[in-house]
């Protein structure tokens, strides 16, 4: 298949590099000398990702910028292999090899291609990591439109919990990181929103914007139009939003 303008590895180190670093509170400087004191993050190779969460010792608002590196990457890959194109953390033989959207949804998902690069970009620039970089879905899941949607709904609804928990723990901090993550987890989320709510439009799921709000703390799904959507996980810890992850049956690698 061709390739519309994605961004490939040449272009992913451009976005790397010009990437607006997030500058609230906390400069990017002392959120960087926060995460080294902190122990920064575990990187365990050879682990299966069902250990990840096991190796994540550096406190709960560290454990979320770690694990939002490994969410991201496995954004990056969905996109692109849905896109037919692959992508830099992508497993060999996963992309689609034909097309499983129309131009129109093309353009969502070039974008969302590009969102999470940034997203990706901003995170690593900032002390993240993550012991894996490529992931492998489940057999199938590039071959039909409806497959991959339905992977695709259940990752943004991973990756919004995560995010959820991130300002969770960010602002349960109370610290100049806490509140650095919590703003950061929060700009994401909101696009990671944006994502879900596209990728419904395309499945057809009616109405595709379904919930007053992303968790119960205010009220329970109420079933009036807008508010149908199951409310998303709001995950306690990184570790619990990788096996979140875990769940869905996907490969980690080197």
């Amino acid at each position: 298949m061709t390739t519309p303008s994605l961004p490939d590895s040449g272009r992913l180190e451009q976005i790397l590099r010009s990437v607006d670093h997030f500058k609230p509170m906390a400069t990017r400087r002392s959120f960087m000398q926060k995460l080294m004191l902190a122990g920064g993050a575990a990187a365990v190779a050879s682990a299966g990702l069902g250990k990840v969460a096991d190796v994540f010792a550096s406190g709960p608002v560290l454990d979320f910028v770690n694990a939002a590196v490994g969410a991201e990457r496995i954004g990056i890959a969905f996109y692109g292999n849905a896109l037919g194109s692959g992508s830099p953390y992508s497993a060999t033989g996963d992309p689609a090899t034909h097309t499983l959207l129309n131009s129109s949804h093309r353009g969502y998902f070039t974008a969302a291609f590009n969102q999470e690069s940034s997203h990706l970009a901003a995170l690593i620039a900032n002390g993240g990591s993550f012991p894996f970089g490529h992931f492998r879905f489940p057999a199938g899941t590039f071959d039909s439109a409806g497959t991959m949607l339905a992977m695709g709904q259940s990752l943004e609804s991973i990756f919004i919990g995560a995010y959820l928990g991130a300002v969770k723990a960010g602002a349960a901090d109370r610290s100049d990181l806490g509140t650095f993550v919590a703003e950061v987890a929060a700009q994401i989320c909101g696009i990671e929103c944006e994502h879900r709510v596209l990728i419904n439009d395309i499945a057809g799921v009616s109405t595709p914007n379904d919930r007053f709000y992303e968790g119960n703390v205010l009220s329970p799904p109420s079933g009036a139009v807008g508010d149908t959507g199951a409310r998303s996980t709001v995950y306690a810890t990184g570790g619990d939003a990788v096996n979140a992850l875990v769940a869905l049956g996907l490969s980690p690698s080197a």
